[in-house]
């Protein structure tokens, strides 16, 4: 019977070879579209899923200060759990840098990014897979280094590395190689390639520090609840009585001063962190779900066109039917022969889909400068997914179309009484429901572009064009003043300043500060300057004068922004009144940008210190291309061992956004897709209704009707169901996209040209679609059209 299905099945996809170029060609887009993105929103939730028990490890994070957060906490904190929280089985201390770690293997010289230090408990937290070494003893020594095995690849080659020795750092320390974890089968927000030991600290005294992340696994039954009771007990025996409040826990726990431990489940700090000093850049919920949705309604497109190029076939199937019925063919026999059809074209699509899906991975990351996931081919449960995917995707598509073609009364159709009116309304509702998920994407993606070009043209309070920023010009030393002399007899710059902390940067200073009119200290941002940044970076005074170096009282001097002016509550004229004990204001500057749009502009003290650690470099107009490789040159000339590392400014101001701008390339370039795709299927659905009026054309020809009356006519029909889309989609692009604004603090007002252009591309690409078909029926010889059939 299977044999049989398959026989009919491929003599009537070769029967109509349009027909069935444009159903695979439909589907494999779908298919691989959907595929892509399912595959990068599975990434992107699997994130930590192959450590054993990882829903029972957290991250404890910390905040004081009122500073925002931070996913580093005490050290003491390692020592303590332990004994006070009972539902803590074990605890482990991981740092890392933000920085490459030089390390030496013979005479090569790596810069390695992924590099954590972690003490003896850190693999029996985490469950990584050894391939030499043992797990229970990694780490147990202060001279070990377990590495990954790519890195031990690219160290050792085909040798044993165990035993082998790592020169690591500007000073050389010796590690013996004693581990090899296989790669994990997903990705970690704590991903490194080589693992040192964590040098013990003397805990700083006091709870106000963070030194390093704390990583707990909770014991068998133990939740979430148990942990947070037990580090609310930490606070209220530990914390509280070594703040020396005078006061109760209760009044300490409100004010700003006061500490609190949180726990963060492991498996949502990827997607749902975002404080100070995390290890890695976070995801993006957002972008995982919009690209989820968009792969449903990619896929569904691509169904909606199958069902329509189906039941417009049905003309042409329906005597088929009526034969089979006749002959005592079961609905159910029909029903298999259809859904047989389905599956073939679906298994056709996914041979497509493949090397489409490989394509648009290329294409996508070619465009926009992203990966969303690694090869289809990289590993084979992606391969056999897909077929699973493209025969389950092929089955509810066809679904449909086999009831329908499967339910004709055989009586009817032998009279040729039957005709194709029943499901003209189902493929107009499907026509608009195809293109009004269209036209909401197309709206989405001008949106996003609409936003990402209001954050690179918005008045960041400063120049940050042309602005280079050397992020590690204090390891020079006492050498760096005398660096930063040669840095500006580069003739491409034009002025330079220290700054131990620029917009933009990864650290974080705030400080508090009070008013004497004030009951209460507030903590604000800080920014330790020297008296060239101001000018170097094109920051904007309003009122009072910069910082001087020739004055010795400078040193107790601080500048407001307007916000910081607000927040202090200074009445009247800020200039020379008095900020904490013995610091004078001397100068206010207009707000700036230091982090994303999506926050607003913060308070900021900036306070005069000129041994700073970064040095910012002001380019001349034309100099942007020329200066990094004289710096380079420079900074050799200089000795310094570790590599330059710099930025510009402009650069990471864009990185703020890139969430942004991943999520408007996505959404673009799979909008693309929908449309192409929609477009197939009204290519094909014109096709066939063409095909069904050639006679009512031949006559309206022979009466006198023109070309352009005929084109009007057909295109028409199909232009007012896209136009009926086009007016759906765009109550529900509003709502989404409003929703999305909402979250920044700075955004565009969505106003109606995202949705007329949408609406307007679309409905022009419908009708360029269906006018080749009417220009071909319009033309033709009326005398044909009229013995048709």
């Amino acid at each position: 019977m299977l044999k049989s299905h398959l026989r009919i099945a491929w003599r009537n996809l070769a029967k109509y070879p349009v027909y069935t170029l444009l159903t695979v060609g439909g589907l494999a887009l779908g298919i691989a579209a959907a595929f892509v993105l399912g595959l990068y929103v599975r990434q992107e939730l699997t994130y930590e899923a192959h450590f054993e028990d990882a829903d029972r490890i957290y991250r404890v994070a910390t905040d004081f200060f009122e500073m925002g957060g931070f996913a580093k906490s005490q050290w003491q904190l390692a020592d303590v759990l332990p004994q006070a929280v009972p539902a803590v089985e074990r605890v482990t201390r991981v740092n890392g840098s933000a920085q490459a770690t030089l390390v030496r293997v013979g005479d090569r010289l790596y810069e390695e990014p992924g590099v954590l230090s972690v003490d003896s408990a850190f693999f029996g937290v985490f469950s990584y897979r050894f391939l030499a070494g043992r797990r229970e003893t990694a780490m147990h020594a202060p001279d070990e280094a377990v590495l990954s095995e790519a890195l031990a690849r690219k160290y050792f080659g085909t040798e044993d590395p165990l035993g082998r020795v790592l020169l690591v750092g500007k000073e050389r320390t010796p590690y013996r190689v004693t581990g090899v974890v296989a790669t994990p089968p997903s990705r970690s927000h704590l991903a490194a390639d080589l693992w040192l030991p964590l040098v013990p600290e003397e805990p700083i005294p006091g709870w106000t520090n963070v030194t390093n992340y704390n990583y707990v696994r909770l014991r068998p039954g133990a939740t979430r609840a148990d942990l947070e009771r037990g580090l609310e007990g930490v606070l209220r025996t530990q914390v509280y009585p070594a703040s020396g409040f005078d006061g109760s826990f209760e009044a300490w726990s409100a004010t700003p001063q006061a500490v609190r431990l949180w726990a963060q489940p492991l498996t949502a700090i990827h997607l749902h962190s975002d404080y100070n000093f995390e290890t890695a850049p976070g995801g993006d919920p957002t972008l995982v779900y919009v690209l989820a949705l968009i792969g449903l309604f990619v896929l569904f497109i691509a169904g909606v066109n199958y069902v329509n190029l189906s039941t417009a076939r049905a003309s042409g199937r329906a005597k088929e039917v009526g034969v089979k019925k006749t002959m005592g063919a079961s609905r159910r026999a029909l029903v298999q022969q259809f859904l047989t059809e389905a599956v073939v074209l679906s298994v056709a699509a996914m041979a497509l889909a493949a090397a489409l899906a490989e394509a648009m991975l290329a294409a996508f990351t070619s465009t926009t400068g992203a990966v969303l996931v690694d090869s289809l081919f990289a590993d084979a449960r992606y391969v056999l997914a897909l077929f699973g995917f493209s025969v389950l995707a092929g089955l509810v598509a066809g679904l449909y179309p086999a009831l329908y073609l499967s339910g004709l009364r055989p009586a009817s159709v032998i009279k040729g009484v039957w005709t194709v009116k029943g499901n003209r309304r189902l493929r107009g509702g499907l026509v608009v429901v195809q293109f009004a998920v269209a036209v909401a994407l197309a709206t989405g993606a001008l949106v996003v572009r609409e936003q990402l070009a209001f954050m690179r043209e918005t008045d960041k309070g400063f120049d940050a064009e042309g602005v280079v920023v050397v992020e590690n010009a204090d390891v020079l030393g006492e050498r760096a003043e005398a660096f930063r002399q040669a840095v500006e007899a580069i003739p491409q710059v034009e002025r330079t300043a220290f700054a131990r902390r620029i917009p933009t940067g990864s650290g974080v200073w705030m400080y508090t500060y009070r008013t004497p009119r004030m009951a209460e200290s507030v903590t604000l941002q800080t920014f330790p300057v020297d008296a060239d940044l101001l000018p170097t970076l094109g920051m904007r005074l309003v009122a009072g004068r910069n910082f001087s170096g020739d004055l010795a009282s400078d040193s107790s001097a601080v500048i407001l922004n307007e916000a910081a002016v607000r927040a202090l509550g200074l009445p009247g004229d800020p200039l020379g009144q008095e900020v904490n004990e013995g610091q004078r204001v001397i100068g206010v500057v207009a707000d700036f940008h230091f982090q994303s749009l999506r926050e607003a502009v913060e308070p900021v003290v900036l306070t005069y210190d000129a041994a700073g650690t970064q040095l910012a470099v002001r380019l001349a107009a034309a100099g942007a291309a020329a200066f990094p490789e004289a710096l380079r040159v420079l900074w050799q000339r200089f000795g310094a061992e570790e590599p330059v590392r710099y930025a510009f400014l402009d650069d990471n101001f864009a990185r703020f956004a890139e969430h942004e701008r991943m999520l408007g390339r996505a959404v673009t370039f799979f909008t693309l897709l929908a449309l192409l795709i929609a477009a197939l299927g009204l290519f094909g659905l014109a096709a066939f209704t063409v095909q069904r009026r050639t006679k009512e054309i031949g006559i309206r020809k022979a009466l006198g009707a023109g070309v352009a009356d005929v084109v009007a006519l057909l295109a028409s029909e199909f232009g007012r169901l896209v136009l009926v889309g086009c007016v759906a989609a765009a109550p529900l692009a509003y709502v989404a996209m409003s929703r999305w604004l909402e979250g920044f603090a700075y955004r565009v007002d969505l106003g109606a040209l995202p949705f007329l252009m949408a609406g307007a591309g679309a409905l022009a690409l419908a009708l360029l679609t269906v006018s080749y078909h009417a220009l071909r029926a319009a033309t033709a010889d009326p005398v044909q059209a009229l013995r048709y059939e």
